[in-house]
């Protein structure tokens, strides 16, 4: 009897541990945004029931005090009640996990070393590792945002936007079939048939043989274009430029392959991308005179119109800088900003007389004052990287505007990125 519950407790402890084995795991996730600086995330795992996170929370230590607080500032708990404040923390059970602009939503399942609902104490410059548990992302979608509440006037939310993960899509499976073993066929007898004679005169001799149909030919692949037009961003006219190509993943592709051009004509501005290899490609228009775009486009079945609005270079130009990616609330770049800041660099290269303005924003999460140094912080080290590469320090202005010039109203999971932006305007050509 013994025996028998040793083995149904290890039964049982296996079937646990088969729920929370990772299928992938995600060290040190980049994430696009944190509403609170002293938590982040550590490790994101992927079984095949939760979204399991870890996460880090480190209280400041109380070096500049505050009246009547022997912290530098107040630390909230994360409740969404606005009930409990000071030296506390907790996990709502009401948090989300949401994908695509709020398209999915995952529910909290619960949390380890950290209480829902309720509080626990931590002092200062305290440590505190604590594990969130969430329902199972879906295959295929590669970023969330983890949305614990709102924050009040006596709260400060433990929110994280743009939290990149691995997480691919599931291959197709198939039913494996048990092969039945093949009846034997008794042949039927055949029937000789009568041997052909040629004709003599009409109406004479055997029937020809009818020759048999040939079979249709296999459907050719539909042909897919990438096709659009180039114009001028300010008088909406076309211009000829060229439109540089590169598959960069895909079935067919390993990564490596050439990039190749084409050249859209006068004086339509047309152009059109031939693709016999589906994947994604990164695609990018230039012409003299003008800030080169870029942008990556999926090709499938269908064609992809994209038109490309190029910004002429004269003085009070303004474009915003794509792919810049930093730490969450920190102004480390990431190595994905490098290419973006090395077309740049080219730029500033190829016209030596201009000089330029980087402008950061942020957007309106969090404190104003250090949203406006953060974005400060952020613009002077792609200045640094510039300089680095060889542009002088002279030609090269910046200034960190924070959250003071939003280009939408903020309020939604998808806008919030676009105001997290570093602009360049042109001040001298």
């Amino acid at each position: 009897m013994i025996m028998n519950r040793r083995l149904l407790t290890c039964l049982i402890l296996l079937l646990v541990a088969s729920g929370l084995r990772a299928q992938y795991t995600t060290e040190n996730p980049r994430v696009d945004d944190v509403n609170d600086r002293d938590v982040s995330i550590k490790r994101v795992e992927l079984t095949e029931q939760y979204t399991i996170v870890y996460m880090k929370f480190e209280a400041p230590n109380a070096k500049k005090g505050i009246p009547g607080s022997d912290w530098p500032f107040r630390i909230p708990m994360p409740n969404g009640s606005g009930g409990l404040s000071g030296n506390n923390i907790g996990f709502q059970p009401s948090s989300r996990l949401y994908v695509n602009q709020g398209e999915r939503s995952y529910k909290f399942i619960r949390a380890e070393n950290i209480p829902p609902e309720t509080s626990r104490s931590v002092q200062p410059g305290e440590r505190v590792d604590f594990v969130a548990y969430f329902e199972r992302v879906d295959p295929g979608y590669t970023v969330f945002d983890l949305f614990e509440c709102r924050d009040t006037k006596t709260t400060v939310c433990f929110n994280f936007w743009g939290v990149h993960i691995i997480n691919p899509k599931k291959k197709d499976t198939y039913a494996q079939r048990t092969p039945r073993t093949p009846v034997p066929v008794q042949p039927k007898p055949q029937t000789p048939q009568p041997k052909y004679t040629p004709r003599t005169s009409p109406g004479l001799g055997s029937p020809e043989p009818v020759p048999k149909p040939a079979e249709p030919a296999a459907p050719a692949p539909t042909a897919v274009a990438i096709k659009g037009v180039t114009r001028n961003a300010k008088t909406k006219k076309p211009i000829v430029a060229t439109v540089t190509y590169q598959l960069i993943s895909g079935a067919e592709s390993a990564g490596d392959d050439p990039a190749d051009s084409v050249r859209s004509v006068s004086p339509t501005g047309n152009y059109k991308i031939d693709i016999d290899k589906r994947g994604v490609y990164a695609v990018t228009a230039s012409a003299k005179g003008y800030f080169s775009q870029r942008d990556t486009l999926a090709t499938n079945r269908i064609d992809v119109a994209r038109n490309f609005d190029l910004v002429p270079i004269e003085a009070g130009a303004k474009v915003t800088l794509k792919n810049i990616y930093f730490d969450a609330s920190k102004y480390d770049l990431q190595p994905e900003s490098f290419p973006e800041l090395d077309r740049l660099v080219m730029l500033l290269q190829e016209n030596p007389t201009m000089n330029i303005r980087l402008e950061g924003h942020t957007d309106t999460v969090g404190e104003f004052d250090a949203n406006v140094e953060l974005s400060r912080n952020r613009v002077n080290e792609v200045k640094a990287y510039l300089v680095n590469k060889g542009i002088s320090t002279d030609r090269i202005e910046t200034v960190g505007y924070g959250p003071s010039r939003p280009i939408n109203t903020n309020k939604t999971l998808k806008e919030r990125p676009e105001n997290r932006r570093v602009e360049m305007v042109i001040v001298k050509v």
